[in-house]
């Protein structure tokens, strides 16, 4: 079984995936950003990233850490972290869990990637609620994907970790002689994909073995 993980290098690397080849379709740059005080009594993290790029970790222990989602909380738990995540992995999710589990009098930092949703902090403004919000990142397309493209006419199964990884994937390299099926880790990639006219199906980025999920899957079809 020929799989592809399509996750930016060095991202998520404390996962278990020897048998799945990563091949990157975009890169993650460091944004410098300057944190204006330590007053904050809650952070959220968008994403894994938003994770790897803070600088500022170590003034988070008094703090309550939130994440979007599985990725996030497990990028937060390799470097020691522990977090609040909803069950289903999207912005909505998580405004529901900000509105069951914020204390009193919250103060909010909201860390994310250049360009990221603003869905959380514009919720939390219009409640009224002081927020600020850092990026400390950026995704950059490759200015070519030719030397790459061959890889994903061999794969069976193409795994998309993103939004932006499946949107460069169907505008850069996918054509009609791929027949590889294609796989998202949360409810909100699946429907990305759809809209762009193909199906998904959910995959477990997190399970013991990525390799059997999606093989299995592939088998019921």
């Amino acid at each position: 079984m020929n799989i592809i993980d399509t996750r930016a290098e060095n991202i998520l690397g404390f996962l278990k995936t020897e048998s799945i080849k990563n091949i990157p379709l975009f890169k993650l740059e460091p944004i410098d950003y300057k944190l204006e005080g330590n007053n904050f009594s809650e952070i959220i993290f968008q994403s894994s990233p938003a994770v790897d790029f803070f600088k500022d970790l170590s003034l988070l222990t008094d703090k309550q850490i939130y994440s979007m989602g599985q990725a996030t909380s497990a990028t937060l738990e390799s470097k020691g972290l522990s977090s609040l995540n909803p069950q289903s992995p999207s912005s909505e999710g998580l405004i529901e869990l900000l509105e069951k589990s914020r204390g009193s009098n919250p103060n909010y930092l909201v860390v994310k990637g250049k360009e990221g949703l603003t869905k959380i902090s514009d919720y939390l403004r219009k409640r009224g609620m002081p927020v600020k919000e850092i990026a400390c990142y950026k995704r950059s397309k490759f200015e070519s994907y030719e030397d790459i493209k061959e890889n994903f006419y061999k794969a069976d199964a193409i795994i998309f970790p993103s939004n932006f990884a499946a949107e460069i994937y169907f505008q850069e390299i996918h054509n009609n002689e791929i027949k590889a099926v294609f796989f998202g880790i949360s409810k909100r990639i699946i429907n990305c994909i759809n809209s762009l006219g193909h199906e998904a199906y959910m995959v477990d980025y997190f399970s013991d073995n990525i390799e059997k999920s999606v093989t299995e899957t592939i088998s019921s079809l």
